[in-house]
């Protein structure tokens, strides 16, 4: 699979371009269905915001994944700590809000989600996350069919979890450029790149908050 395109106008669509050959293995490894799948539980935003949509995309569809049982959160971890750095403002950047570049549009957005994930655990005690947050909007009537200003998305996630993380963050990191300290989130997390994987050390202080960002959501 090549890629995808999700539209939100007179019902949601994803259009996915598939091989004849591909089979269900292939699917199932496959990260673009996901992604898209995303994109329609969440409105449609403005461009200049383009890096909400394709970071929360780029963050969720992986824990979904292991969520799922069709990755480990040994893969999703490595591939975090190596491609999260890629988010990080260079020079001239001016801030999420203002910075149109890959980089920032898909990993910094995904940064951004990492970042608002912890700290909404953090200030739950573990009870709520992102995922949460999200489902608060989508709740509210929120989805790809509607168009919502960028404050009304925010407002509504940290009203579903009762704290004010992604409207705080978002006027920190919108507007400027932000380099947070990923090897301190790292160490704090437990998660220490070791040869051609990642381990987890269930000591560190954060550990608990990596646990539950990949645990299986209750049913």
């Amino acid at each position: 699979m090549r890629g995808g395109t999700t539209w939100g106008y007179r019902g949601a669509a994803i259009r996915l371009p598939i091989g004849r050959d591909a089979g269900a293995d292939d699917l199932k490894r496959d990260w673009v269905i996901v992604h898209e799948m995303v994109h329609t539980a969440l409105p449609d935003l403005d461009d200049r915001y383009a890096w909400l949509s394709e970071g929360l995309a780029v963050y969720v569809e992986p824990v979904a994944r292991v969520q799922a049982g069709d990755l480990t959160a040994q893969e999703i971890w490595q591939a975090m700590m190596r491609d999260m750095p890629k988010g990080l403002p260079q020079a001239g950047d001016q801030g999420l809000d203002n910075t149109d570049t890959w980089g920032r549009k898909y990993w910094g957005g995904a940064m951004f989600c990492l970042f608002a994930d912890v700290e909404i655990r953090k200030r739950t005690g573990n009870k709520f996350g992102l995922q949460d947050a999200m489902r608060g909007v989508l709740a509210a009537g929120g989805n790809h069919e509607k168009d919502w200003p960028i404050a009304r998305v925010l407002a509504t996630a940290d009203k579903a979890v009762g704290v004010d993380v992604l409207e705080r963050l978002h006027s920190e990191w919108g507007s400027k450029p932000v380099t947070p300290d990923l090897a301190a989130l790292w160490r704090d997390l437990g998660v220490t790149l070791q040869g051609d994987g990642v381990t987890f050390d269930d000591g560190a202080p954060l550990a608990a908050v990596r646990k539950a960002i990949t645990a299986a959501p209750p049913h």
